[in-house]
């Protein structure tokens, strides 16, 4: 079976081609050994020379990422990667519908912060704005922001809203991509990448931020449940990305049993999943 009935079409279509790709098969493999005894190693070196950051490690990592970007990653792999940083905090900020914050905490920062401007403009935009980072934080965000009775206060203007489009985002950085790559990592390896990167440069401390930021997935999933809470074929299909293991991470986070998978296998396709709905599938409003 290659098409999962609780994804959207996009995510299926883009998993099949991810399955039939050569690295994928190959190269996919080889990573994974390779980060069960990366992590092994470097997290005992982190507890003891790199616990807080030392304030390069940020450019590194998006360096890392900016450079696949353009020279190896797949066009596939940028525009999942780059739809998915602009989609989460589109989602985070209609989450917070109704929620009152000081004007300086809704400033738009580029790449960073739920209320941030996410175009991406090009290769040194990413490094410059410290992306990779800043996006892992948006979970941290959500959890420090959301208040559960103001939500269910607004539950019905929600329902009557939608998030911003994506697409009015700038991507640019497809085009580079598109130009200069030689599309040698799909989705999967390039996630591992990442994954790499954050591993190998980050403060320990980040690091298991970065690693386990997939709380607000619950939090999105059990907002989901209220806004569609009168369709049922919404509900079924959000019982498919009941995240056990992954929720609460922040309270209960662990170095050796991080999933480098997990953030293209459940977390992306969420956020797909629930972008889809919110946009594309009107909820019933009650009153």
């Amino acid at each position: 079976m290659k098409q999962f009935p609780y994804m959207t079409d996009y995510i299926n279509d883009t998993f099949v081609k991810e399955k039939e790709r050569f690295d994928y098969h190959f190269i996919r493999p080889i990573l994974l050994v390779l980060y069960f005894f990366l992590r092994c190693i470097a997290f005992p070196l982190k507890f003891v020379f790199h616990r807080k950051p030392w304030g390069w490690e940020g450019y590194c990592i998006d360096a890392v990422l900016a450079f696949g970007i353009k020279r190896f990653a797949s066009h596939d792999a940028v525009e999942l990667l780059i739809r998915h940083v602009q989609i989460e905090p589109t989602l985070y900020r209609f989450l917070l519908t109704g929620h009152e914050f000081p004007d300086d905490e809704k400033v738009e920062t580029s790449l960073n912060g739920i209320f941030g401007n996410f175009g991406i403009h090009s290769i040194d935009h990413v490094i410059r704005n410290n992306m990779t980072i800043g996006h892992d934080e948006l979970s941290y965000e959500l959890g420090d922001k959301f208040d559960r009775e103001i939500f269910l206060a607004h539950l019905d203007e929600i329902r009557k809203s939608r998030p911003l489009d994506h697409d009015d985002y700038s991507k640019e950085i497809l085009e580079i991509n598109k130009k200069y790559s030689l599309g040698w990592f799909g989705a999967t390896n390039v996630v591992m990448m990442i994954v790499f990167a954050i591993t190998i440069f980050a403060d320990l401390r980040t690091t298991m931020k970065a690693l386990n930021s997939f709380d607000s997935d619950s939090i999105l999933l059990w907002a989901l449940k209220h806004i569609y809470a009168n369709d049922p074929e919404v509900l079924i299909d959000l019982d498919f990305y009941m995240q056990v293991y992954s929720n609460r991470s922040h309270y209960n986070s662990s170095a050796f049993f991080s999933d480098p998978s997990q953030y293209l296998a459940y977390h992306i396709v969420f956020d797909e999943f629930a972008y889809y709905c919110l946009r594309d599938r009107p909820p019933t409003v009650t009153s």
